[in-house]
């Protein structure tokens, strides 16, 4: 039953996703065919068009599915006495640990498949020649780091409404990637430069690093949310 309600809670948010790829992917087919852009654009420079904007996608999937977490939905007194699922959610008869389970586990399924989709695309238009293997070691890489983004929003999910959530995730992301550019060490760590097809070249050596940042990140946020849930009073 859970799994079904958080379903019917997240599915439009889904499809919502599923409708932004495919703007982002038929972009510049139909700029080039609509002649706003010369037809002899360097299928380099398209690419690269795609794999920035799938990446910016990786970021916003893992801010938007973790909005719809337990606690997130909005709240009471915002919208004139109408509200969400919130409460009827923390009133069923099961811990709140398992409630954080099932919701932020569907939108982890749900990110992880779109991750995977977006990556395999992208790696199927890309002008050199790309190994299954090469394709499998950067679906691994960019599902680890965009389920750390993800992890981030579940836990900003627990502590404020969905209205703040994904302002304080962006805000979060742009002050990482602003560090990333400032300091080495977090570069080396960072899950946004991980997840990275130009800061990272297939050709190069896969960069365990971030994806090891990104486990320990998830763990930690997400344990940190469950100790949220728990000790909150609604």
């Amino acid at each position: 039953m859970l799994w079904l309600k958080a379903w019917l809670e997240t599915r439009w948010r889904f499809v919502f996703l599923v409708g932004s790829i495919l703007v982002v992917w038929l972009a510049p087919f139909w700029i080039t065919a609509t002649g706003v852009v010369h037809s002899g654009v360097p299928a380099v420079k398209q690419w690269m068009g795609i794999q920035l904007g799938s990446v910016l996608l990786y970021i916003f999937t893992a801010i938007y599915l973790a909005g719809s977490g337990v606690n997130s939905q909005t709240m009471y007194s915002a919208t004139s006495g109408f509200h969400g699922s919130m409460f009827f959610t923390l009133s069923l008869p099961v811990s709140r640990r398992r409630l954080l389970f099932v919701r932020a586990g569907l939108g982890a399924i749900q990110s992880s498949v779109l991750v995977a989709i977006m990556a395999g695309y992208m790696l199927f238009l890309r002008p050199e020649a790309t190994s299954a293997l090469q394709v499998l070691e950067y679906m691994t890489r960019a599902v680890s780091c965009t389920m750390a983004v993800y992890a981030l929003s579940v836990l900003l999910a627990c502590v404020l409404d969905e209205m703040w959530q994904m302002y304080a995730a962006i805000l979060c992301c742009t002050a990482v990637f602003m560090l990333q550019q400032r300091f080495t060490v977090i570069s080396r760590i960072s899950p946004l430069r991980g997840m990275s097809l130009i800061a990272y070249p297939l050709t190069a050596p896969v960069p365990w690093l971030p994806v090891a940042a990104s486990l320990v990140m998830i763990v930690v946020f997400l344990g940190a949310s469950v100790l949220v849930l728990q000790r909150k009073e609604y």
